[in-house]
């Protein structure tokens, strides 16, 4: 049945207030939305119908909408700060509420298989997880390991210093976010041919392979796949079970590989067998290349995803537990206490360090896109928007462009953009000297939001 929304027009509060207010109603319950325009912030208060008649001294100009929120109009859009995340989020929940179902309900069903490691080989890694933690689109249904063992052990046998796979990061965002996230390990060396399983891999490195087919066993949808470092795991696991992984596979989405050249590129390199093996399989990849033909540090060409930006940019006005969290990575901390350690966020001298630094980027525009938002210009700056609340927005132009891809027995991927739509997509955006200013200000905006 068809429910009767009233949608009010914003009112300022108070002669010379920050905030707007915004009344919505339901059939029985009645929302009100405030909106600071200066900090962006917005609070949600659920009130009963009968609140409206006791007198709370604010008049409303009504107009009905059915079955949907109507989008605010640009003008309006700007006046009361919901171009923030913050106020975004605030209409995607009232929005769900309408519709009878609880916020963050139908969510996108996401595996993430990552070369995470404490300390990190390449923070990014950690940035990249954070991410996914900001994008409420996403239910996290599995963190897998990609390790490979040079990067555990210590020089001189190993490749610099002795690191663990990525568990006390993954143990410490999931106290933090309150969620049980599942986590695994997978194989520490490369398949030794395209159709490798792993199946003969001792048995602490066969947790991921599980973990992965087991998720994809028991979810009701199609599951999407991040991968942000080699493809090992997946692989080994298609190898296993061929069937059960093409069917319930949504999307792979993989940042690896180069648009052209020989050079072979950082995540190709963990495990060419691996990538040759995934390209070979036919499932439904989308592929965000790390590297063009000129390198992997190339920010300003149409089918690279390589961005760079300062640690300011993104960290500076992170909640605090989520400080310490970035804290206890960068300074690679030993400390066994590690869910105690996201109440030290360290000292002003630590985080001046950690401020000064920069990033290397390339896995965000893969995540953003499989969230089904985009790169827009609001009121408050650059942020990630959910596409269809872009209408009217200053919108950063990216696709995913169908293509014939092949690819030989030394990982080089020869492809075609095509009209017809098959198993690869690869990424595209307009190409641009403030690519990496625009996505720097909508992550740091984004983990800012992140409340934990």
């Amino acid at each position: 049945m068809k429910k009767e929304i009233e949608n009010a027009q914003p009112r300022r509060i108070g002669e010379r207030s920050e905030q707007f207010c915004q009344v919505l109603h339901t059939g029985s319950q009645t929302i009100f939305v405030y909106t600071n325009i200066v900090s962006g912030s917005c609070k949600v208060k659920p009130r009963s119908r009968s609140c409206i008649s006791r007198g709370f001294g604010l008049i409303f100009q009504s107009r009905p909408v059915h079955n949907q929120l109507r989008m605010l109009k640009r003008r309006q859009f700007i006046l009361t700060g919901m171009g923030s995340v913050a106020g975004l989020k605030t209409l995607w929940h009232a929005r769900a509420l309408f519709a009878g179902e609880p916020p963050g309900s139908r969510r996108i069903p996401l595996v993430h298989i990552t070369d995470l490691y404490h300390p990190p080989q390449d923070p990014d890694d950690h940035i990249d997880l954070a991410t996914i933690a900001g994008l409420e689109e996403f239910d996290l249904k599995g963190v897998i390991l990609d390790v490979t063992q040079k990067f555990l052990d210590a020089a001189p046998a190993g490749f610099d210093i002795a690191r663990d796979p990525g568990y006390l990061p993954v143990a410490q965002l999931s106290s933090m976010l309150g969620k049980a996230i599942p986590v695994a390990c997978g194989p520490r060396s490369p398949l030794t041919s395209p159709t490798d399983s792993a199946a003969d891999r001792p048995s602490a490195e066969q947790g991921g392979i599980r973990l992965l087919l087991n998720t994809l066993e028991e979810s009701q949808e199609r599951v999407v796949i991040s991968m942000v470092g080699s493809a090992r795991i997946l692989t080994a696991a298609f190898n296993r079970n061929p069937a059960l992984v093409r069917a319930k596979t949504q999307s792979v989405l993989l940042n690896a590989g180069s648009t052209a050249g020989t050079k072979r590129e950082w995540n190709v390199g963990l495990d060419l067998s691996a990538y040759v093996g995934l390209w070979n399989s036919g499932l439904p990849v989308f592929w965000y290349p790390c590297a063009t033909e000129r390198s992997a540090f190339n920010p300003d060409h149409e089918r690279g995803t390589y961005w760079k930006t300062s640690h300011a940019v993104l960290l500076k006005n992170l909640q605090p537990s989520l400080r310490a969290w970035f804290r206890f990575a960068f300074g690679g901390d030993r400390r066994g206490d590690f869910i105690r350690a996201l109440g030290d966020e360290g000292t002003p001298e630590i985080w001046d360090a950690i401020l000064k630094d920069s990033r290397n980027m390339w896995a965000t525009a893969s995540l953003v896109m499989a969230a089904g938002r985009v790169l827009a210009r609001t009121a408050q700056g650059w942020r990630f928007v959910p596409a269809s609340m872009s209408d009217g927005s200053d919108v950063w132009p990216w696709r995913m462009d169908p293509i014939d891809a092949s690819i030989d027995t030394t990982g080089i991927v020869r492809w075609e953009v095509t009209a017809e739509k098959g198993n690869a997509r690869l990424f595209w955006r307009q190409r641009g000297a403030d690519f990496s200013g625009a996505m720097g200000e909508a992550l740091g905006a984004l983990l800012a939001d992140i409340r934990v």
